[in-house]
C-alpha cells in the first residue's frame, strides 16, 4: 500500500510538474504570438497607411491634371469666343463708321446746295438792283438814244442793245472806279509809311539822347561816388595813425592818466566801426547804382528792338518810354537824396569823430596834441 501511494505520489508530482511546464510553454507561446500578431498589425497599419497616401497623391495628381485641362478647354473656349465678340464688334463699328461717313456728307452735301441757292438768290437780287439803278441813269439813256439815232442816219446795219452797252458802261465807271480807290489807298499808304518813318527817326534820336543823358547822370553819379569813397578812405587813414601813434605812446608809459587813455583808446574803435557803416552803406549804393543802370539800359536796348522790328513783343514803344523815363526820374530823384542823406550822415560822424570843442579842456588838450603828433607826421 505504501508502494502504491509513493508511487502514486510520484505520478501526481510528475503530473503536476508536466502541467506546470506545460503552462509556462502554453504562456510563452501566447506571448510570442500576441508579439507577432501586435507586429503583424503594425506591419499592416504600415502598408495602409503608406498605400492610402500613395493613393491619396494618386488621386491628387489626377484631379490636378485634370483641373489643369479643363482649365486650358476653358481658356480656349473663351478665348475663340472673345475673338468672335470683338470680330462682330469690328464689323459693327466698321458699319456704323461708314454710315455715319455717308449720312455727314448727305448733310454737308445738303447744306452746301442750301447755301449756293442762297447765294445765288443774294447774288440775282444785287445785281437786279445794280441794273435798275444803273438802267435810272437818263444821261447814258440820252446817250445811247443819241447813238442809236446816228446809226440809224448814217444808215448803219450794225444793231448793239442798249442792255450791252449799258453794261459795258458800267464796268468802264467801275474800273475807273476801283482804279481811283487804289490810287487814293496807295497814296494814303505812301504818307503813312513816310509818317512811320518820321516818327521812327525822331524815336531814335530821342533814345539816343536818352541813352547819352542815362550815360552822363550814371557817369556823374559813380563819380561822386568815387569821391565819397576817396574821402572816406582819406579821413579812415589819419584815425588809423592816430590809433598807431597812441598805442606806441601807452607802450612808452608817458600817459597823463588811466581814464583818459582809455578813453583815448575807446575813441579810435567807435570811429573805425562808424568808418566800417559808412563804407558798406557806400558800397551798397555803388552796387545798386550798377544794377539799376544795367537795367535802364537794358529796357532801352529791348524797347529799341521792338520798335524797329527785331524782337517780337505785345507792347507800345512809346508808352513803355515814357514809363521807363518816369521810373528813371523817380529812381533818380530817390538816389540823390539817399546821396544827400548818406553825405550829411558822414559830415556829422567826422565832425563827431574830430573832436569836438565842447569837452573838457584836458581832452582838448590830448586832442591837439594828437593833431600836432598827426601833423608832424604827416609833415
Amino acid at each position: 500500500m505504501l508502494s502504491l501511494k509513493f508511487e502514486w505520489l510520484s505520478i501526481h508530482s510528475s503530473t503536476t510538474k508536466l502541467l506546470s511546464h506545460y503552462l509556462v510553454l502554453l504562456l510563452f507561446w501566447e506571448l510570442k504570438i500576441g508579439n507577432l500578431e501586435n507586429t503583424r498589425n503594425r506591419t499592416l497599419h504600415g502598408v495602409l497607411r503608406v498605400q492610402s497616401c500613395f493613393r491619396g497623391y494618386q488621386a491628387r495628381r489626377h484631379a490636378s491634371e485634370r483641373s489643369r485641362g479643363v482649365l486650358a478647354l476653358q481658356s480656349f473656349i473663351r478665348a475663340e469666343n472673345a475673338r468672335q465678340s470683338y470680330s462682330s464688334l469690328l464689323r459693327k463699328h466698321r458699319a456704323a463708321t461708314l454710315v455715319q461717313k455717308n449720312l455727314r456728307g448727305w448733310r454737308a452735301r445738303r447744306y452746301f446746295i442750301k447755301i449756293r441757292k442762297a447765294s445765288v438768290v443774294i447774288q440775282s437780287g444785287i445785281r437786279g438792283c445794280l441794273v435798275r439803278r444803273c438802267a435810272g441813269n437818263v444821261d447814258l439813256l440820252n446817250v445811247l438814244r443819241e447813238f442809236e439815232s446816228k446809226k440809224e442816219a448814217d444808215g448803219d446795219q450794225i444793231l448793239i442793245k442798249a442792255s450791252f452797252l449799258a453794261e459795258l458802261q458800267r464796268r468802264i465807271l467801275r474800273a475807273e472806279a476801283t482804279v481811283r480807290e487804289k490810287d487814293e489807298e496807295n497814296e494814303m499808304l505812301h504818307q503813312r509809311l513816310q509818317q512811320y518813318e518820321n516818327r521812327w527817326l525822331e524815336y531814335e534820336q530821342k533814345m539816343k539822347a536818352m541813352e547819352e543823358m542815362w550815360q552822363k547822370q550814371m557817369r556823374s553819379l559813380q563819380s561822386s561816388l568815387s569821391v565819397a569813397k576817396k574821402s572816406l578812405a582819406l579821413d579812415e587813414t589819419p584815425r588809423m595813425s592816430d590809433s598807431s601813434v597812441e598805442q606806441s605812446w601807452e607802450s612808452n608809459g608817458n600817459h597823463v592818466g588811466g581814464g583818459s587813455s582809455q578813453q583815448l583808446a575807446a575813441a579810435p574803435r567807435i570811429t573805425g566801426r562808424e568808418m566800417n557803416a559808412s563804407m558798406s552803406v557806400i558800397g551798397r549804393l555803388a552796387e545798386e547804382l550798377e544794377q539799376r543802370s544795367q537795367v535802364f539800359a537794358d529796357d532801352a536796348k529791348f524797347l529799341v528792338e521792338v520798335k524797329s522790328g527785331q524782337a517780337d513783343a505785345s507792347l507800345n514803344p512809346d508808352v513803355e518810354l515814357r514809363r521807363l523815363k518816369q521810373n528813371f526820374d523817380s529812381w533818380k530823384k530817390d538816389f540823390g537824396s539817399r546821396i544827400r542823406e548818406t553825405k550829411v550822415i558822414l559830415n556829422k560822424l567826422a565832425s563827431g569823430g574830430g573832436g569836438g570843442g565842447n569837452e573838457s579842456s584836458p581832452n582838448s588838450a590830448k586832442r591837439k596834441w594828437w593833431g600836432r603828433l598827426n601833423t608832424s607826421k604827416f609833415s
